[in-house]
This record gives C-alpha cells, sequence and structure tokens, in this order.
C-alpha cells in the first residue's frame, strides 16, 4: 500500500481516486471543497498528483498556467530533499515539466497524462488503452511503474521523457478536433449534393485505417467541451512561439469558431482564463 496525495479534485482527480482507492490510502486537496489542508497532502503522501486545472487564456493564445505555478510552489519546501514525487497530469504544453525540474532541482517530478472522456472518464482510467510517464529520473519511473503495473497489470506502461509525455496529450486531442472539423466539412458537401452523410460515414468506417469516432456531427456543429478547444489554443500558441508553420491547425480552429455558434467553454468552470497573454 502507498500513500497517494492528490491536488484538485475534479474528472481527473476523481478518476485517481476511484483507480487506486482499493489498495492504497489516498490523501485529498481541492480549494473548492472540503478536504484537508495542502500541506497534509503533501506531508502524508509518497506520490502527489497534480490534477489542477489549466485554462485557457481569454484571447485564445494559450493556456494559463498559474493555478499549478502557484501550488508547485507551495507544494516544494515539502518535497525538497525527499523520497516524495510530484506528478502532473494536469494538462501542459511540453517542455512546462522539464521547466519545473530546473527550476526547482531538490525535489522529484514526472508528468503523467490522462486521456478522459468527460461522459466516462472513471471507467476510462481503469481501462485505459495505455499509462504514460514522462521523467528524467530513473529512481522515479521505477517507482512509478511500480505503482501503475501493480495496480493495473494488464495496462500497457511506457517510460519516456516529460516533454514527449506532455507531447502526446497534444497530439491525440488535437487530431481528434481535426476529425471532427473534417467530418463537419463532409456533412456540408453531402448536404449540398443531396446525400446522407450517415449513410457515407458508415460505409467509410468499414475501412479498418478509419476508426469510427468523432465522426458525428452534431447540431451544435464543430467542437466544444473543456479540452479540445483549450488544447487546441495551446498548442497554436506553442506554435507561434517556436515560429513554425502551423496553417493546418490554425485553419482547424478558425474553421471551428466560424461553424461553433455555442461556444461552451467560455461557460465551463476554469476553461478559459481572464488573464491575458504576458
Amino acid at each position: 500500500m502507498a500513500n497517494l496525495g492528490i491536488v484538485g479534485h475534479g474528472i481527473v482527480g476523481q478518476a485517481l481516486e476511484y483507480g487506486f482507492k482499493k489498495n492504497h490510502q489516498i490523501f485529498i486537496y481541492d480549494k473548492l471543497k472540503k478536504t484537508i489542508s495542502l500541506n497534509e497532502v503533501v506531508k502524508n503522501s509518497e506520490f502527489i498528483f497534480i490534477c489542477l486545472p489549466t485554462p485557457m487564456l481569454s484571447n485564445g493564445s494559450g493556456i494559463d498556467l498559474n493555478i499549478i505555478n502557484t501550488n508547485i510552489k507551495k507544494i516544494v519546501p515539502l518535497t525538497d530533499n525527499t523520497d516524495k514525487i510530484i506528478i502532473i497530469k494536469s494538462t501542459v504544453i511540453p517542455s512546462t515539466t522539464t521547466s519545473y525540474i530546473n527550476k526547482y532541482p531538490k525535489s522529484k517530478f514526472a508528468f503523467n497524462p490522462e486521456f478522459l472522456t468527460e461522459a466516462n472518464f472513471l471507467e476510462d482510467f481503469v481501462s485505459a488503452d495505455r499509462i504514460i510517464i514522462g521523467t528524467l529520473n530513473d529512481i522515479v519511473s521505477v517507482r512509478l511503474i511500480s505503482l501503475y503495473k501493480n495496480q493495473f497489470p494488464t495496462i500497457p506502461v511506457i517510460q519516456t521523457d516529460p516533454t514527449s509525455a506532455e507531447m502526446v496529450k497534444y497530439f491525440s486531442n488535437t487530431f481528434l478536433a481535426t476529425k471532427v472539423i473534417f467530418a463537419n466539412e463532409m456533412f456540408d458537401l453531402c448536404q449540398k449534393l443531396g446525400i446522407k452523410y450517415e449513410e457515407v460515414k458508415k460505409m467509410a468506417v468499414m475501412d479498418k485505417r478509419i476508426f469510427d469516432s468523432h465522426l458525428d456531427v452534431t447540431t451544435l456543429r464543430g467542437f466544444g467541451g473543456k479540452c479540445f478547444p483549450k488544447d487546441t489554443a495551446a498548442l497554436l500558441g506553442l506554435f507561434k512561439k517556436l515560429d513554425i508553420d502551423s496553417s493546418l491547425l490554425s485553419t482547424v480552429w478558425r474553421k471551428n469558431l466560424k461553424i461553433r455558434k455555442v461556444r461552451d467553454w467560455n461557460h465551463i468552470p476554469f476553461a478559459v482564463s481572464k488573464k491575458k497573454k504576458e
């Protein structure tokens, strides 16, 4: 049995609790809920999972890491020169975890992304396609692999560096977002041709290379919710920062803003920050 700390008790934090609570002691801190203090969680835990919001900046230029930065700053005095491991599960732009490793060299860090759907997040966690552990520390890697393998022996565990682990999450979500917009364009074409999109889609996905997910076209059009808009905006911000051509993803985002009249992400708690990019 290990002592696990969970900082932030939203979808990711709740999924972690659900997946580990039978065999491990869980300590939870959430600023908006009646829980024990952050200090108590860190002091009592071997593994501290960071499951905090990373909202999109209101101007769509990236994400706001202020919530995570503030909490990491409070945590490291209690983890410096100890065997405690800080595991970031929040979606953060690539190189964020490495920046923490460099800024707080006396503490141990890892990045461990989640691939959860809002509708089935508990079951998604315990029946994941893969578990990815990104760290630069071999001891941290061994301990985290052991933690997950003992709890979920049939799920593949992949060890990599933190930046690659961070990138996987953005790769996955922005690919699926792109797929949604592609489906919307095919839907419009089918409408103009006077044929049924659903019938065309049904025949298309019989090709095993075309997986039947994220191809439904809803009355709201495009993609919304908390994750796809936020992650698309964040990755576009990174493309711009690194001066890399992002014409495909930029087109996906512009098309989504054009056809998605109800921008529900603006009304979801912690999906959008009011802070502007500095």
